[in-house]
Formats: structure tokens, sequence, C-alpha cells
């Protein structure tokens, strides 16, 4: 228990991969993503960007990117994060405008991590294996 309470302490100074999935989903560029995900991904998205199945990382961000480019972020919410000690599962609330029709769509993003036990002296790299998306 103490162990996972000071994964938790060192996870959310950093909140995992907060900033480049922030980055990303503002300015609908999601290049930067194949480097924090798995070389398999795990897609199961609702509508609007509904996609499902397992998919290189480089697909994922192809197809994450094509479905996202008619879409921008109105406003941007972490909502959760658990820890253990090699997985995580956090969650961005999302509230999505349509480019053309101005119409919203509220969405949550789950996002499931894994880390390998990194060398001595070294940071946990966290990577995506697996996304969920719901329409709220």
């Amino acid at each position: 228990m103490l162990r996972t309470l000071l994964i938790l302490l060192q996870v959310t100074q950093h909140y995992l991969l907060m900033q480049p999935l922030q980055d990303a989903v503002r300015n609908g560029r999601f290049e930067q993503l194949a480097a924090i995900s798995r070389p398999r991904v795990l897609l199961s998205l609702e509508e609007p960007l509904e996609v499902r199945g397992a998919m290189s990382r480089e697909q994922f961000v192809a197809e994450f990117s094509a479905r996202f480019a008619a879409l921008e972020a109105e406003a941007i919410e972490w909502s959760s994060l658990q820890a253990e000690e090699n997985i995580a599962v956090q969650s961005l609330n999302l509230i999505l405008k349509r480019r053309f029709s101005g119409e919203r769509v509220y969405y949550k993003l789950i996002l499931f991590m894994s880390s390998e036990m990194p060398p001595p002296g070294r940071e946990k790299e966290w990577q995506l294996y697996y996304v969920r998306g719901l329409r709220i």
C-alpha cells in the first residue's frame, strides 16, 4: 500500500503522459503519440473518433489524426489517475467541437499504459497500449 502511494505521488507530479497528449489534442497533431505508444495499440473509440481494432503505432497515429481532423478541442480536463507499479489508467475529459457544424461533443478518453522496469537511475517510461473513447 505504501509503495503504491509513493508511486502515485511520483506519478502525479508528471501525470504520466499529460504533456504530449495534451499538446497533441490541443494542436490536432498526433505524430508525437508514436513515441509514447507500444508497437501495437488496441483501440475502441466511439463516434466521432470511431475506430476499433489492433494496429501498429504508426497506423494508430494516422487513424486518430484522420478522425480528429474534423474536430477541435474546446476544453481538456484530466479527470482521474490510477497507477500500480507497472500499469496505469488515466482519463481525459474533452469538449470537442465539430469544425463545420459547430456541434459540441462531450468525450472521455481512457488511456491504459504500461511501463517496464527501468535500469537503476532512470525514470519509468510509460507507453500507451489501449485507448478507449466514450461519448458522454
